[in-house]
């Protein structure tokens, strides 16, 4: 018998079956080549991804900050057309907003507004909703914010950084609600 560090050879064994790789030919190596259309594709992927991750870092970063300080009031940058009522303050704005109500084909653009009281969609038609109204917020895909209301109704809402603005909503909902106990 052989010494325990010699390893006999096993020649009578067989493992899987190793096939050679057929040579490539042209339409073989075509396939294999990313294509123009499939490039832009993953291009596309990279940005939406490095967007989705800038607006979490945002959200994030809002959060944190939350923790210490109130939510930031802005003195500008409101249309006109936007009317705050008296002791109202307003937190963010988002423009170039989407507002689907399940309603209106296709859903009106506008500008969005967070106040202390209320979520203001402001375009062809003014949508306001009372914070008190909104029951639970989520976020979907790159840019929809989804919203239930106490009616039972739904607003998806395609906004820049819905994420950053779903935790300034719900600080906004946390002051209201502090506000009226």
């Amino acid at each position: 018998m052989p010494p325990c560090w010699q390893v006999p050879k096993l020649a009578a064994m067989s493992g899987p079956q190793v096939r050679p790789e057929p040579p490539a030919t042209a339409g073989r190596m075509a396939e294999a080549m990313p294509t123009t259309e499939t490039q832009s594709a993953l291009l596309d992927a990279q940005a939406v991804s490095a967007r989705v991750s800038a607006d979490e870092a945002a959200a994030d970063a809002e959060r944190a900050r939350l923790v210490s300080q109130s939510l930031p009031t802005l003195d500008g940058g409101a249309e006109p057309s936007m009317q705050l009522h008296q002791d109202e303050l307003l937190h963010a704005i988002r423009r170039a907003a989407l507002l689907d109500d399940g309603h209106t084909k296709p859903p009106p653009g506008g500008t969005l507004y967070l106040t202390s009281r209320r979520l203001v969609h402001s375009g062809p038609s003014v949508r306001e909703v009372d914070l008190a109204a909104i029951t639970d917020a989520g976020v979907a895909l790159e840019r929809l914010l989804l919203l239930d209301l106490t009616d039972g109704s739904e607003l998806a809402i395609e906004v820049d950084q819905p994420r950053l603005l779903r935790v300034q909503l719900a600080a906004a909902r946390a002051a209201a609600r502090k506000r009226s106990a």
